[in-house]
């Protein structure tokens, strides 16, 4: 036992150096990176300022030194929280001393750890002081503090401030000028927010629901109902959906609590805005409360809420509105007549769709070709191809001349019935008629023909003259051709053909 105990301190200093040696190498290196990289990479939530001292001076012991990005999650995790941004700048000031160029993230983190201490003046010095340095702040940079001076009612300083990132050429976007345009319509500086929002569109920057929203809300809560609707109008043209925020906003902030009583623009433009946002059922509701205050629909409104109910797939509501439209006599438009029609067809009630256009001949209403087109393209999807063909020939009789499209859904219905020859022969006289086929026109004979028991040659020569003609191939037919390459049926000399000048579009074939 005695000579265990006498061994322990020999074994100890025989081993010293070995240690040394391991503590220096890279094997020990390894392990500590693994240990700080498996830490950074658990996340650093409500991390404790021991643990961050700790693993900060693991980082810093480690050789090679962490990249900038390790440096820079283990900075964003200890700047997240209030009470570590004194330790945050220690840490900054460190990694200078070591050789690191801090970049726009972490002075970025700096920045939003000041304005989350309510620290704005700070932050907007630590700005200035990047630019000094030479660091150019973006966007992010100037995000929370413009966000922090409207949040505390400074919206003039917010506005001093967007000027000075003018003056940087800071790229300014719509989350930039949303945080003031938002904090002006607050304040009831409504003409100001108008006019920071013309200048987004003078300098090209597009507006988003949330510009939109803040306006049109500011705008209904002061009672501004004719500058709010023109916005939703506006907003409606450019393809962006409104929102419930949207809609209380028009409604509940200016019509339910200020008694208005809208007039039938008004009325057309919200239920225009809660078709387009798929909320055809509310814009319904908002109709009938509307008749209640004896606003008169008109077409308009019908035709709206007609569509939106074929659109969202329920065709017997826009049946029965469009009934009651007619006993309430609001003229149907030839518009009217096309929406419904093309619901029916598209619904597969054909035969419904043919009893309406029967009436419509008896009444004398005078038809376009685009009613036809729907027609006769129902009939060919519900395989009544033969009584599509009698309602095309029957076209100039009734003084109305086919147009490409209308050439175009025929052919596709003889293709589809097997017709080939006979879509042929109608393609031939599409030219005699004056006709200029189009790239749709192409696309379905080409299908027809490969589909058709693989007629290459005609094909063939299908695709060179829609080539020569600037027209290309569409996602249907390349995918047909890609399919019969895959199976065996087409060698890739055909895929050539096809991808060649005027051919497919690169994206998809690459």
């Amino acid at each position: 036992m005695k000579m265990i105990g006498r061994l322990i301190p020999f074994h100890r200093k025989a081993f010293q150096p070995r240690i040394a040696l391991f503590l220096s190498s890279s094997a020990f290196s390894v392990l500590i990176n693994v240990s700080y990289n498996e830490r950074l990479g658990s996340g650093l939530v409500d991390i404790k300022k021991d643990d961050a001292v700790a693993l900060f001076q693991t980082m810093i012991q480690s050789r090679p030194l962490p990249s900038l990005v390790d440096f820079s999650r283990l900075f964003s995790g200890i700047a997240r929280t209030k009470h570590k941004l004194g330790f945050a700048f220690s840490v900054m000031g460190k990694m200078l001393k070591l050789g690191f160029e801090p970049g726009s993230h972490i002075s970025n983190t700096l920045v939003n750890g000041l304005c989350l201490k309510d620290k704005v003046s700070q932050a907007v010095d630590l700005i200035d002081r990047m630019v000094d340095n030479g660091c150019q702040p973006d966007g992010a940079t100037y995000g929370p503090v413009l966000n922090r001076m409207c949040k505390s009612g400074n919206t003039a300083s917010a506005l001093d401030l967007l000027r000075k990132m003018e003056d940087r050429k800071i790229k300014l976007d719509a989350v930039t000028y949303n945080i003031i345009i938002d904090s002006l319509c607050k304040d009831g500086s409504l003409d100001d927010a108008l006019s920071l929002f013309n200048e987004m569109e003078t300098k090209g920057i597009k507006p988003n629901v949330f510009t939109y929203n803040s306006l049109i809300r500011g705008f209904c809560s002061a009672g501004r109902w004719d500058d709010g609707a023109p916005l939703l109008r506006d907003m409606i043209t450019r393809g962006i959906t409104p929102t419930v925020i949207t809609f209380n906003s028009l409604i509940d902030s200016f019509i339910l609590t200020q008694g208005c009583d809208p007039d039938i623009l008004t009325l057309d433009i919200l239920i225009n805005g809660y078709c387009k946002a798929k909320r055809v059922d509310e814009g319904m509701r908002l109709f009938r409360k509307m008749s209640l205050r004896r606003v008169v629909a008109d077409t308009v409104t019908y035709k709206t809420l007609v569509q939106g109910f074929c659109q969202s797939g329920k065709i017997n509501a826009a049946k029965e509105l469009f009934q009651e439209m007619v006993s309430e006599g609001a003229h149907p438009d030839i518009m009217t007549y096309g929406i419904l029609l093309d619901g029916l067809c598209d619904n597969g009630e054909v035969e419904e769709a043919l009893g309406i256009l029967d009436k419509m001949h008896k009444s004398k209403t005078e038809l376009d070709i685009g009613i036809y087109n729907i027609i006769i393209h129902g009939m060919c999807n519900a395989s009544k191809v033969d009584d599509a063909w009698d309602l095309f020939c029957s076209l100039p009789l009734r003084g109305v001349k086919p147009n490409v499209k209308t050439y175009t859904v025929m052919i596709s219905g003889l293709c589809k019935k097997g017709s080939l020859s006979e879509a042929g022969m109608l393609f031939r006289k599409m030219g005699e008629d004056g006709i200029v086929p189009n790239d749709c026109t192409y696309n379905t004979l080409i299908r027809a023909h490969l589909r058709g028991g693989g007629d290459l040659a005609t094909s063939a020569k299908l695709i060179e003259e829609m080539k020569s003609c600037g027209f290309s191939s569409d996602a249907s037919t390349v995918k047909m051709v890609m399919d019969m390459l895959s199976s065996g049926e087409l060698d890739k000399s055909f895929l050539n053909m096809l991808s060649g000048p005027f051919g497919a579009k690169s994206s998809l074939l690459d």
